[in-house]
Parts: structure tokens; sequence; C-alpha cells
């Protein structure tokens, strides 16, 4: 063992000494790497702003210096007024934001279906009209039959309506003359469609409230209702007349159908106390 030991020594020493990494990335040379990249624009280096220098502060002497005013304290029924006027503020606002969803809701319905929704205001416009001709002005009870004839006869107007004051809408008999335009088409309405609903609802009325036979009515013609069917026309072309006028002169297209509804209330309020 003693000869041996100095041959198996060196081996030893070999296997403990590190060896050389066959590694590409150890093996390359430092100078082959590539530059990293590197800030070219030279940097701009200011001195710190200095407080009162330049900036008009601190310029009395320090003799003069004085802290700043202190917030005069509220009284706590100002404190509580403005706090209720805050909440007062918040609650109207929140009733402000939920009711134009309501009819942001209702306008994309009523977009998508513009005939059905149509319909349904003419009914509720006509029907609110003949409860406040009867309970309001008659001081009566509510008659089922007539506010159902009435709601009926609005959505039938309301059919008839739209598509007419389109095509009102659409036509120009005065270019030049805003004014005699729209008086042009308010004269004729008075003149095609006003008599032809006054004549539909004469009809209406004689055979579903007054149970006039058809046949009796045809044979007699057009009988008066309260009056004389001429002058329930008269009435009602004087009374649209000016409503068509106004609607067609100062009101933007998108809305005319709307105020065509809401005088057609008003006058339903009128028509329900001229007929019995």
């Amino acid at each position: 063992q003693a000869l041996l030991a100095p041959t198996v020594f060196p081996y030893r020493l070999c296997l403990l000494m590190p060896r050389a990494s066959k590694s590409p990335a150890r093996s390359r040379s430092p100078a082959s790497d590539k530059p990293l990249a590197m800030r070219r624009t030279p940097r701009k280096a200011a001195p710190p702003a200095r407080l009162g220098d330049g900036d008009n502060w601190g310029s009395s002497p320090a003799s003069k210096w004085a802290p700043p005013p202190e917030p005069t304290p509220t009284k706590p029924a100002e404190r509580g007024k403005a706090l209720f006027d805050a909440e007062d503020s918040t609650a109207k606002n929140k009733k402000k934001a939920k009711a134009g969803g309501v009819l942001q809701w209702y306008r994309s319905r009523r977009e998508a279906k513009p005939w059905v929704y149509g319909l349904l205001e003419g009914a509720a416009f006509a029907a609110a009209g003949e409860l406040v001709a009867t309970c309001i002005i008659k001081q009566q009870s509510a008659d089922p039959m007539r506010l159902l004839f009435f709601a009926g006869w609005g959505a039938v107007v309301a059919f008839c309506v739209a598509p007419w004051l389109k095509l009102l809408s659409s036509l120009t008999l005065s270019r030049p003359y805003r004014l005699l335009d729209s008086m042009g088409k308010a004269v004729l309405n008075q003149l095609t469609m006003t008599p032809l609903l006054t004549l539909v609802f004469v009809a209406a009325w004689e055979v579903m409230l007054k149970k006039t036979p058809v046949p009796e009515l045809a044979t007699r013609g057009v009988g008066p209702i309260s009056e004389p069917f001429t002058d329930r026309y008269k009435r009602t072309a004087v009374f649209w007349l000016t409503a068509d006028f106004v609607n067609l002169l100062l009101v933007p297209n998108n809305y005319r159908f709307l105020v065509a509804l809401a005088m057609g209330a008003i006058w339903a309020v009128l028509s329900s106390h001229m007929t019995t």
C-alpha cells in the first residue's frame, strides 16, 4: 500500500478538479457578444426647484409671515341643511336616472314595434280624453261601453294618421316659405282626412252606441248625433286646422305623431263632451 499511494493520489486529485465546460454559451468568448442597447441621447439634468425661488412665494419679510386663516366653523343647522341638500340632490339624480332608463327602454321597444305601440298610444290618449270629459267635466261615472268605443276609435285614428302624417311631412308645397307650406298641408288635411274620419266616427257612434241597424242607417244616411253633421265637421276642421298647422310648423318630424296623439286626447275631451 505504501508503494501504491503515490500512484493513486494524483489520480484522485484529477477526479476532484473541475472539467472544462462543453456548453456553447460558456465556450463563446466575451468579445463575440453583441453590445447591449444603450441610451445615446444625453440626459437633461435639472437642479431641483427651490421653494420660494421664482414662484412669488415668500417675497415678503419673514416678520410678516402668518399662518393661513382657519376655516369658519359652521353651525349645526347649516351643516344639517348642507347634508340634507346633498341627500336631496342625490335622490333627485337617482330619480332622473331611473326615469331616463324607463324612457330609453320604452323608446327602444317602440322603435322595434312602432305599429303596435302606436295603436296602444292612440287608444290610451283617446280613453284618457273620455275619462276626463265624463268624470271631471260632466261629473258622471264612466260608461264602460263609451270608454271602450273611444279607445277603439283612438287606435283607428292612430292607424290612419301615422302613414298620412308621414306623407304630409314628406310633401313640399312651398319650399321658400315654410309658413305657407305648413298652412297648405293643414288645409289639405282638413279637405281629405278630417271629413273621412268624421264620417266614420258618426257612423260608428250610431251603430255601436245608439244601436241603429246598419240597413236603416244606409237608407236614411248618416243622421245627427247631437247636432247636424255639418256643424260637427266645422268644429272638427277648426280645431284640427290649428293643431295641424302648429304641429307641422314647429314640431320635428320624429315627434309629430306623438303631438298629434296629444292633440287627439284634447279633441277626445271636446268630442266626448259634445256627443250624447
